[in-house]
């Protein structure tokens, strides 16, 4: 019997991933363990759950599967992986989630009490937001967003708590390069020092005053206040992170799906505004309709379609196979990040600029000036940089074999993609999109 694990995905993605995985991106679904068939899937076989947890844990979702298994009664079933204890790794989680929720907590006080104003972000926002138990999700680091004339300021009063930042020449590499400082603490806590979303040079135009203006305040358990982007901006900005990885995270789609479903007044109209004022359009539409393929998240009839990508781009990030870029993590291999990056930027201008970065070594000579360890791609002569533009371009000519195939209705890799299923982005042409258009429509309740 066929596990109905995708059943919103093109007919091609359910059938070439194993069950196992399968059963990864069910679970990953809200109250996915309510419609899984535990009895039918082969699940409680040793070898299903040895490689249920390898994937789980490689797309960052485990903590999330383990507490919606709990959820339902089904924490149990995972017993046949020797070693392994459901539900003691899940109290495992449950504390050192509670641990960096109390350093989070502590970062915030020590910046509130030096009056700087910070706007949490990432997962150490989401699980004030969109998760409703800490161990559903992860994170590495505590990433605020402080004004720059602060940062100084932000620097010494973490500082105070223990956190050192690096070597000073590093501080100035990311000051004139990057768009945030690491600080770090004996005891393995990492926070990351933002005063902008990107780089001053990026092609993307991610506002982080728009982001701190607009910001909701949560109130805590403890009656603390707490700033976090309000939920378009959420989603815009882990849309922008999916490029970043790639789009090799499960976990990200998770994020976007949980925040969406959690806000009871989300602003579809405000999200398609601010993706174009940002520049990150053909990023928030690959990502919701990943979220849409992969986990169910509603998105509104002609929404993706009003975002305007064209033709051309939703064919090349489409050959690119975002699906497989998720679950098989092909968005970590070089080649494929930078055509995704490619395709994804907002105009043939940015394309063309960023594809003469990639000639000269531009886009690769700051991450260089950080040391070994952090760019694995070799030398920096003229040679290594036409080959590295060679393999490019011959990896980007492999895909249009898949896209000439597909110049017979529905038969196309791009036309799977975009175009089943017909909610976030219907069949209809594009002059017949139909994007929300008072403030209140096609919020998702």
């Amino acid at each position: 019997m066929p596990i109905p694990l995708l059943p919103v995905a093109p007919k091609d993605v359910k059938e070439r991933h194993s069950p196992p995985l399968a059963a990864v991106v069910a679970l990953s679904r809200r109250l996915g363990a309510d419609r899984f068939p535990f009895e039918a899937s082969g699940f409680r076989g040793p070898d299903f759950q040895a490689a249920f947890l390898a994937r789980a844990e490689q797309l960052s979702v485990l903590g999330l599967i383990l507490v919606e298994l709990a959820r339902s009664g089904h924490l149990e079933e995972l017993k046949s992986v020797p070693g392994f204890n459901g539900t003691d790794h899940l109290r495992l989680l449950r504390r050192q989630a509670a641990m960096w929720d109390l350093e989070r907590d502590s970062v915030l006080w020590r910046l509130s009490e030096a009056g700087i104003p910070a706007l949490l972000l990432k997962g150490a926002a989401l699980r004030f937001t969109a998760y409703r138990d800490s161990a559903e999700r992860g994170f590495g680091d505590i990433d605020v967003l402080v004004p720059k004339e602060s940062l100084r300021a932000a620097v010494a009063a973490l500082a105070k708590g223990g956190y050192e930042p690096e070597s000073a020449q590093r501080i100035d590499l990311y000051l004139e390069h990057h768009h945030h400082l690491i600080l770090m603490k004996p005891l393995g806590f990492v926070v990351e020092v933002h005063w902008a979303l990107d780089a001053e040079s990026s092609p993307f135009r991610l506002d982080p005053a728009a982001f701190m203006r607009d910001a909701r305040t949560i109130t805590t358990l403890q009656g603390a206040s707490v700033s976090v982007p309000g939920p378009e901006h959420m989603v815009l900005h882990l849309a922008h992170q999916n490029l970043e990885n790639g789009f090799s995270h499960l976990r990200r789609l998770a994020d976007v799906d949980r925040v969406i479903s959690s806000t009871a007044d989300f602003d579809w109209n405000r999200l398609a505004s601010e993706s174009q004022l940002m520049r990150v359009p053909a990023l928030v539409a690959l990502t919701l309709r990943l979220a849409e393929l992969l986990l169910g998240t509603t998105v509104p009839a002609g929404f993706i379609e009003g975002l305007g990508l064209s033709g051309l781009v939703r064919t090349h990030l489409a050959l690119l196979d975002p699906v497989g870029l998720v679950l098989e993590q092909r968005g970590q291999r070089r080649a494929v990040r930078e055509l995704l990056m490619l395709w994804s930027l907002p105009d043939r201008r940015a394309r063309f600029r960023t594809l003469k970065e990639m000639g000269t070594g531009e886009r690769t000579r700051w991450w260089r000036a950080l040391g070994p360890g952090l760019f694995r791609g070799g030398g920096d002569g003229v040679g290594t940089r036409l080959a590295a533009l060679t393999k490019l371009v011959a990896y980007q000519a492999s895909l249009y074999p898949i896209w000439l195939a597909g110049l017979r209705p529905g038969a196309g890799r791009p036309e799977r993609f975009w175009g089943e299923v017909g909610t976030g982005f219907g069949r209809r042409g594009a002059s017949d999109a139909a994007a929300p258009t008072s403030s209140r429509a096609g919020r998702n309740g």
